[in-house]
């Protein structure tokens, strides 16, 4: 039997498995995909698993692995949305109290609990790219790139209206695997802004669907609206969910670059004897 908790942030759900002891290491990408499943598993966006630091605590501060693997089991770099979930998982446990830092794929991530919100330091981007040409069904459409860890790319509509048209998943799922954004692929978010604020749509690779919301494309958007239109910090970026997230920073390559929001409990249990035993076999034994 394995004990999982399950999350959401911005109604991107995942569930949670404290393996800080190792013993699942190597059986990620499978067991995600196991779990993750709608209808014949958990279901979720994506699994978090809490590791042990490959570090010692600095400062006081307690380090602790984070692990993120899509629905699909592509292992992932970071997750923003995942990352406040986890980190709200460790404080209920008793791990750590207002400040910890989470060792990421895409590097460290310092967290705080102000306010009432989870406030994740993020690492330094990479460089923007623009205008990025990505043809579909005889039509140009133009984005913007950058990488938060994570690589997203951006491409802003002309109203809320639009955004509500936009063919999120269809062209998502082309453009994700363009040329431009090889090897890794990209996750692919469109905006609107209205009245000051960000409005966001995400296609996100590895749950290869659009999901209710992405932390790291909140960011993403943030920063190039920041580039491309002059936007101030900090900036509100509303995801699918109707939740709005907050995104500080002191330019395009700053140090400063903060994610603000929630993140919220929904159900802890274990799966059912026998659910994930052939993931736990030897070759031999599961061709005997």
């Amino acid at each position: 039997m394995l004990h999982f908790t399950k999350m959401q942030a911005c109604g991107n759900d995942f569930v949670i498995v404290d393996d800080r002891a190792g013993k699942l290491a190597g059986l990620e990408s499978p067991l995600a995909a196991l779990l993750c499943r709608r209808h014949f598993g958990i279901g979720a966006d994506g699994m978090l698993v809490l590791r042990a630091a490959s570090r010692a605590a600095s400062d006081g501060v307690p380090a602790f692995g984070m692990v993120y693997v899509n629905a699909d089991g592509l292992v992932g770099e970071m997750c923003g949305n995942g990352a406040r979930c986890l980190a709200a998982f460790i404080r209920r446990a008793g791990l750590a109290r207002e400040h910890l830092v989470l060792d990421t794929a895409a590097g460290a991530v310092e967290v705080r609990f102000q306010d009432g919100e989870i406030v994740l330091d993020l690492p330094p981007p990479g460089a923007p790219r623009d205008d990025i040409a990505v043809h579909w069904r005889g039509r140009d459409w133009l984005f913007d790139a950058i990488d938060i860890g994570v690589p997203h790319a951006v491409s802003f509509v002309d109203s809320r209206a639009a955004l509500a048209a936009a063919p999120v998943t269809e062209l998502g799922r082309h453009a994700r695997h363009h040329a431009a954004f090889m090897p890794r692929g990209a996750n692919i978010n469109f905006v609107a802004l209205d009245q000051g604020r960000l409005y966001l749509r995400t296609y996100e690779r590895g749950v290869e669907e659009e999901t209710l919301g992405c932390g790291t494309g909140a960011t993403a958007a943030a920063l190039l609206a920041h580039r491309r239109f002059g936007l101030p910090s900090p900036l509100t970026v509303v995801t699918s969910s109707g939740e709005a997230l907050r995104i500080r920073f002191d330019g395009i390559a700053g140090k400063l670059l903060q994610l603000c929001g929630g993140a919220h409990f929904v159900a802890e249990g274990e799966t059912c004897p026998g659910f994930a035993d052939h993931l736990l076999r030897s070759p031999a034994e599961a061709t005997a």
